[in-house]
């Protein structure tokens, strides 16, 4: 595939930013200027907000790392153990914390973290010198980083903003197939794709946003815009799944009755046709229909009353979700948007943090620094700290994936390649440079295609390794010399610490994506149990926003290992229909509040023990239900949110015979 404009657009302002932080470099005489350069290919992104946060958050992790390795290496380099035990756990707690923290701030952590290694472990011969070491590397990094922000914001700049509005668009468009998917008996793994991909989508467009603080002419209405917007896109997705197993058990009890099946046409045309403008409209209809409902004598007509609600509240989050799009593609200065579905924006994001994940992770990457500084010390190899620098540095980059070591891999495959390409250069080509314009124009093939290849996601990997490591292993300086026996053993020493920190993941990161989608599930499950416990003073929108983080983080992880969707989405409607019925309890009869009560502590005894549901809850929930009267209308919201939450929980229990139906059809 060819590259993109936007891809060679990128690609010429990386390289001319790599040049500027060279010519800086030598200008300001830096040891070793090459780490400018190398700096400017790991902090470029495509977009300038990203280019700028990413920039920070370096230099705050360099200048935290550069101060610790002060701090440990001149008082402990002469009992080594406790120096690379004191570096190793402190890579490991930095890198605790950056996946704990999943916003762009985590970058920091993660730099403090290596960046010890890489100041420190050179150090160790002559630790009079690590002030200076410090001081000149944190120089050299901030220099790459000044350029790249510099000319990412100068030439040819890319908001986040713009970007975010298109992918926010083309989520929509996908969200109304899939609404309009559910009203149509689709095959189901399609319809699992589809939902994976609007929640793994959902979780893009949040991170990238996430940018947008970062760039100076942004507009300030953009992020709360967004902040309103996301947790709209992530109940959009429950909804949609409860409307398509309401349309299921429609269609066992004989299809939509005469009046219901117009008011669906007219839901599933205003799906295809794309237009939110309409949905006003629509929303009108629907009222119409539910407020125009007798009583209710037949099973049939209470799932269509139920299916009335969620077609409602789904139109109605369409709409306050196209608005939203429509305010963030016109960079309106302020916005006030009547909404139509009510919903706690202003309550700060919940996440869920995966500590036993971060730990394993964290234990693995001091377990590899471990490793790979005794079979320095145990060999005396020279190059040894290059080795322990680049396990460092590639035991972090790839963490937070489930499985680290293809990229490790990779990474490490490309690292050769990248020494061979430097052996090409500094042993036929740079012997006959005799200017840094000469130098530019011949780095310019190598450095090109670098960015090329960062700027597509397919070869991110790749690109960065090239970018990375051609660059340190030249160790350009003002005039030209060269070791061959140093450039070898420095390149097998960085693919060496690389091919320790693959195996000792490979070994000790035995979690992958099905224990995490596992353990969410097992979080939910106790989440769930506080949703069901009537005494609970937890915060009900805390405990749903950890479980709509849950979804959106789960969807991600499952489409990349290629897993079945987990119970995520029916756990976050069986939350969403608990806390519904829990809001009705005071209005309810003394019987009928007694019976939901019994139904939530025999869900919450199950949710506890993580014990599949049973007959016993099924019959409790049945009776919770019968208890209530469905032609009163102060019984009807309890009664559309329990009966939701049965056919979310026993999709497939037999129609329920409630008191005053005339049967089920």
């Amino acid at each position: 595939m060819l590259p993109r404009p936007e891809h060679w657009l990128f690609s010429i302002q990386a390289f001319l930013a790599g040049v500027l932080a060279l010519a800086v470099a030598f200008w300001l005489d830096l040891p070793r200027p090459y780490w400018a350069l190398a700096t400017v290919y790991i902090t470029a992104q495509p977009l300038t907000g990203a280019t700028f946060s990413k920039s920070f958050y370096r230099a705050i992790g360099t200048l935290a790392g550069a101060a610790m390795a002060i701090a440990v290496v001149p008082n402990l380099v002469n009992a080594p153990p406790v120096l690379i035990l004191a570096i190793a756990i402190w890579s490991g707690l930095c890198l605790y914390a950056s996946i704990l923290d999943r916003s762009p701030r985590g970058y920091a952590f993660m730099l403090a973290g290596y960046t010890t290694a890489i100041i420190g472990f050179p150090a160790v011969d002559a630790p009079i010198e690590i002030f200076d070491l410090a001081l000149a590397r944190t120089e050299e990094i901030l220099v790459g980083i000044f350029c790249a922000a510099l000319v990412s914001s100068l030439l040819f700049p890319r908001s986040v903003g713009p970007v975010v509005a298109e992918r926010v668009a083309l989520w929509l468009s996908d969200a109304r197939a899939a609404g309009r998917d559910s009203l149509r008996k689709t095959d189901p793994g399609a319809r699992e794709a589809h939902w994976l991909q609007l929640a793994a989508d959902t979780t893009k467009i949040e991170a990238l946003a996430e940018h947008l603080p970062f760039e100076a002419t942004a507009n300030r209405a953009v992020l709360p815009l967004v902040h309103s917007l996301v947790p709209r896109m992530l109940m959009t997705l429950p909804l949609i799944s409860a409307v398509r197993d309401l349309m299921s058990e429609l269609r066992t009890l004989g299809g939509a009755s005469p009046e219901m099946a117009p008011l669906l046409a007219r839901v599933d045309r205003a799906f295809a046709a794309q237009a939110p403008r309409a949905d006003a409209t629509l929303l009108e209809a629907i009222e119409a229909y539910a407020g125009a409902r007798g009583p209710i004598t037949s099973w049939r007509a209470f799932v269509e009353l139920n299916l009335a609600v969620r077609l409602r509240d789904l139109v109605a989050l369409f709409s306050d979700n196209d608005a939203l799009a429509r305010a963030l593609a016109s960079d309106t200065q302020s916005v006030d948007i009547p909404f139509a579905f009510p919903i706690d924006a202003d309550a700060p994001r919940v996440r869920h943090d995966e500590h036993a994940r971060a730990l394993i992770a964290a234990a693995t990457l001091s377990l590899a620094l471990i490793f790979c500084c005794t079979f320095w010390i145990l060999t005396s190899w020279q190059e040894g700290a290059a080795a322990a620098m680049m396990a460092a540095v590639a035991g972090s980059l790839f963490a937070t994936q489930d499985d680290p070591v293809p990229s490790i891999r990779k990474f490490g495959v490309w690292s050769a390649i990248a020494v061979a390409v430097a052996g090409v250069y500094v042993f036929f080509i740079l012997p006959k440079v005799h200017s840094f314009e000469t130098l530019a124009l011949v780095l310019a093939p190598a450095l090109l295609t670098f960015g090329l290849l960062i700027a597509e996601p397919k070869t991110f990997v790749i690109g960065i390794a090239l970018g990375i490591i051609m660059p340190t292993t030249m160790a350009l300086q003002s005039a030209y010399e060269v070791d061959a026996k140093a450039f070898l053993n420095t390149g097998l020493a960085m693919v060496m610490g690389m091919a320790i920190a693959a195996a000792t993941t490979a070994v000790l990161r035995v979690i992958g994506a099905e224990w995490r989608v596992a353990q969410f599930v097992r979080a939910n499950n106790r989440s769930l149990a506080e949703v069901a416990d009537i005494q609970s003073r937890r915060n009900d929108a805390y405990l749903l926003g950890l479980m709509f983080d849950r979804l959106s983080t789960i969807a991600p992880i499952v489409q990349t290992a290629d897993e079945d969707m987990p119970d995520a989405m029916r756990q976050l409607r069986a939350g969403l229909n608990m806390v519904e019925a829990r809001k009705t309890r005071k209005s309810l009869p003394h019987r009928a509040r007694r019976r939901l009560d019994a139904a939530l502590l025999r869900l919450r005894r199950n949710y506890r023990r993580h014990a599949p549901l049973d007959n016993r809850a099924l019959e409790a929930l049945d009776r919770a239900i019968q208890a209530l009267r469905p032609d009163e209308a102060a019984d009807r919201a309890a009664l559309l949110a329990l009966a939701g939450l049965r056919r979310c929980l026993f999709p497939q229990a037999a129609p329920l015979q409630l008191a005053g139906f005339g049967g089920h059809q």
